[in-house]
């Protein structure tokens, strides 16, 4: 709890530092026309394979290492929601024939500031339970957790549409097989890497006032 709340901390720190470089920034008011009180739902999947003299291997996610979650979630004012998410990644390497299966799932939050009238400013954090199994013809089952906190771009197409760029991350991937030694993946950094793109839905079930 302590690592998530740190992560809650220094992204909140980065989104408002972003912000104030750009001085268009700014968060709604309750009173101004927004998306308080729709769901949202949004994500990513990618699919790459490479084949070679004697070998293929292929990998299918919810974006690579399972950067960007399926999620949905609620707007509880017209800045920040609530929500919950799933990813998973796969892997298969024909000519070890490793293979591996890894799913999480877990609950998030995502602050965000209006730049202008078509973009949005955001950070998210994510905290999961993974499991899985990987390993050479034998399946090995593991499972451990990720707290995670990231900087994110929106693009607003309209009707509810919207385009994220993901540009960021702070995390901590930690893994467990059974009966062995943990194993913790850290990660920090601006692009590269880390960046990662997804789409975003809004939908609106509220009755629309007479």
């Amino acid at each position: 709890m302590i690592r998530l709340k740190t992560l809650t901390v220094l992204m909140t720190g980065l989104l408002c530092h972003l912000a104030a470089v750009n001085l268009s920034a700014q968060r709604l008011s309750a009173t101004d026309n927004g998306p308080k009180g729709q769901f949202m739902l949004y994500g990513s999947l990618d699919y790459s394979k490479t084949n070679g003299p004697g070998y293929h291997n292929s990998t299918f996610s919810t974006s690579p290492g399972a950067g960007i979650p399926l999620g949905l979630g609620y707007f509880i004012n017209n800045n920040d929601l609530i929500g919950v998410n799933f990813a998973f990644s796969s892997e298969k390497q024909s000519a070890t024939d490793y293979r591996m299966k890894q799913r999480e799932a877990g609950i998030w939050y995502s602050p965000s500031m209006m730049i202008g009238e078509h973009f949005l400013l955001i950070a998210q954090v994510d905290a999961h339970y993974v499991w899985g199994e990987q390993g050479i013809r034998t399946q090995e089952k593991f499972n451990g957790y990720r707290l995670r906190a990231y900087p994110m771009l929106g693009v607003l197409l309209g009707k509810g549409w919207a385009l994220k760029f993901k540009f960021g991350e702070l995390s901590n991937l930690m893994t467990k097989p059974k009966g062995g030694a943990s194993t913790n993946n850290f990660t920090a950094g601006l692009s590269g890497a880390t960046f990662g793109t997804g789409i975003s839905k809004n939908f609106n079930f509220k009755k629309k006032k007479s």
